[in-house]
């Protein structure tokens, strides 16, 4: 009985493992899902570098053997319930192209493929000068102009009001983005998500990370127009256009562009060349004693 039924699964396994005859074709559908496959593949790979290139040759560009790349500047500002904080300076070395120079702006000339084009986004600046910043919360780095570092929606609360009639709301992150040469009237674009991923549209935009009274959020655009512009906004008529951080303002070769020809104004004694030492004068003023 036992015989019986183990030649029973054998032959059951045995028809299983048979899926043609001898000379019987492939199935067509079996090689047609290869075909597709490798199609598929082809157009992700190809996909892929197209993005890629995409990238790296959209503005702003990244500089080349061949071509000067782009040098953006944005005007960038962290706003606190009623005021503007300080800027923020750089907390490690740069391997981006997008920094910051102290003077608060945005410096973006791409060094790497992954940070021109669609890849210049907001929140490699972020990370350039120790910035936590999502919609829920930011953490200002060390240093920041503010006695609390952790801003959170929803928990943290602004002061609205003045005297007796003053009191404490709640506050929600936002951040303002301002097209170039922004001006009082003009009204920004309001961002309340994905901060961080938000990219850099052209040069002279304004950005305004700002923490408000919840009330305010759905007319701030609106109702606060240019008034939310960041002071940095003045900058951008006078960047430092090429100076990286850490650059001073000495030229590259010592002694170009110095002067060897002094004229002096007439009138003006110049000092005296001779050999003779020139008289000195006692610049303390004599001590007067009150007579007894």
């Amino acid at each position: 009985m036992d015989s019986q039924r183990s030649l029973k699964k054998i032959q059951r396994v045995q028809r299983a493992g048979v899926t043609r005859a001898a000379g019987q074709r492939r199935p067509v559908g079996f090689t047609l899902l290869l075909v597709v496959i490798v199609i598929v593949g082809l157009v992700l790979t190809a996909f892929a570098r197209s993005a890629y290139r995409d990238v790296s040759g959209a503005a702003p560009r990244m500089a080349s053997d061949t071509a000067e790349g782009d040098r953006y500047r944005n005007a960038f500002g962290i706003y606190l319930c009623d005021r503007f904080i300080e800027p923020l300076a750089d907390v490690k070395t740069d391997t981006t192209g997008i920094h910051s120079h102290d003077d608060g702006l945005i410096h973006i000339h791409p060094s790497q493929p992954s940070s021109a084009g669609s890849g210049a986004v907001i929140g490699k600046f972020f990370d350039a000068v120790g910035l936590e910043a999502t919609p829920d919360v930011v953490v200002l780095p060390e240093g920041a102009d503010a006695k609390e570092k952790t801003w959170t929606s929803g928990t943290t609360t602004c002061k609205v009001g003045d005297g007796k009639d003053a009191k404490k709301e709640k506050g929600q992150w936002v951040l303002l983005e301002y097209p170039a040469q922004a001006g009082p009237d003009t009204e920004p674009i309001v961002h309340t998500d994905d901060f961080g991923e938000l990219p850099v549209r052209t040069d002279g935009q304004a950005w305004t990370l700002a923490f408000l009274p919840e009330k305010q959020i759905d007319n701030v655009a609106e109702k606060r127009k240019g008034d939310l512009l960041p002071p940095s906004i003045e900058a951008l008529k006078n960047p430092d256009n090429d100076q990286e951080p850490g650059q001073g303002d000495l030229p590259a070769n010592p002694g170009e562009n110095i002067p060897t020809d002094v004229t002096v104004p007439a009138g003006d004694d110049p000092a005296p060349t001779t050999g003779e030492p020139a008289p000195t004068t006692d610049a303390t003023a004599p001590v007067t004693t009150a007579a007894g």
